[in-house]
């Protein structure tokens, strides 16, 4: 795992900076650029939310992320930032969602070619929700929704993509898609992705997914839950040192708990919560120090 100390000596190295960001930039993923990119990996997010204030001040309050803000076609664009590192950017909800929800995450996957990802997704049957276009430090990116209508980000960073580590608290940590049909859409975004999909061996159902890519495991794909209003989706979890106390300070500022936190698996313990706009966000606890990739 990154020390304080590591974290630091790259931002020196870099000579960046929360507060100095560029209010016309978005940040690079990766400082000092790279060549290296793993296709695949969830390399960003963006929130978008009917009240882009309110939702700054829950996330920074949640997770102890910090702020900068930038004007982007006049609006405010925030970067969130988790020890010095961008991590997520919150965005003013637009039309193009077409839906009543007023706030939602969307993760991005890391992906060689985005015109041709959004070609091969739309081809399969999705829809176009943000062309393709490339943003300034950051590369090329577009926002699509699957055959199911799941949102997901494609981007190609022109920085490199961040490294293969181990998440620390109030990184991104894992993902999760919930599906209609799991076995088609594991099919389906092995296409489109070339995630390798097996059947999850923890688990006694043949209808539940791990996919990986380069040796690592990046999401895991099951049935969407038998609840009212569950419809397909990606889920993304944050990882906290204290899930208990997390889950707790997230209902005080106005957070609603979706799924209560789950007794501990040897590994780790996770709870799904609401933000105060209805967005979704799961948040993991790990005990251990299991390898980079690792499903919770």
């Amino acid at each position: 795992m990154r020390t304080g100390f590591l974290r630091m000596a790259m931002l020196l190295f870099a000579g960046v900076a929360p507060g100095l960001v560029r209010a016309d930039e978005l940040p690079p993923l990766t400082t000092p650029a790279t060549a290296e990119h793993f296709p695949g990996k969830f390399i960003w997010a963006d929130l978008f939310t009917s009240e882009p204030d309110a939702a700054k001040a829950f996330y920074t309050g949640l997770f102890g992320w910090t702020a900068t803000s930038l004007e982007r076609n006049g609006h405010t664009y925030y970067v969130l930032w988790n020890e010095g590192r961008p991590v997520a950017g919150i965005a003013p909800l637009n039309v193009r969602f077409k839906t009543a929800a007023k706030a939602r995450w969307v993760r991005f996957i890391s992906v060689p070619d985005v015109g041709r990802a959004v070609r091969q997704v739309t081809d399969a049957g999705g829809r176009i929700i943000f062309p393709a276009h490339e943003a300034s430090q950051r590369g090329a990116q577009a926002v699509l929704a699957d055959p199911e209508g799941a949102l997901i980000g494609v981007l190609h960073s022109s920085s490199g993509d961040p490294g293969e580590y181990l998440a620390d608290p109030g990184d991104w940590v894992w993902e999760e898609l919930f599906s209609a049909d799991p076995t088609v859409a594991s099919q389906l975004y092995h296409r489109l992705f070339a995630y390798d999909a097996v059947p999850d061996g923890r688990v006694a159902r043949t209808d539940t997914f791990l996919l990986s890519s380069g040796g690592y495991a990046r999401a895991i794909l099951t049935p969407v839950p038998k609840a009212r209003g569950a419809h397909p989706a990606w889920l993304s979890f944050v990882r906290v040192s204290d899930l208990d106390a997390s889950v707790a300070h997230a209902v005080a500022l106005g957070g609603k708990v979706l799924a209560e936190p789950k007794p501990p698996h040897p590994d780790s313990r996770i709870a799904i919560l609401a933000d105060p706009l209805g967005a979704a966000i799961g948040l993991v606890q790990l005990f251990d120090e299991p390898a980079p990739g690792a499903a919770p």
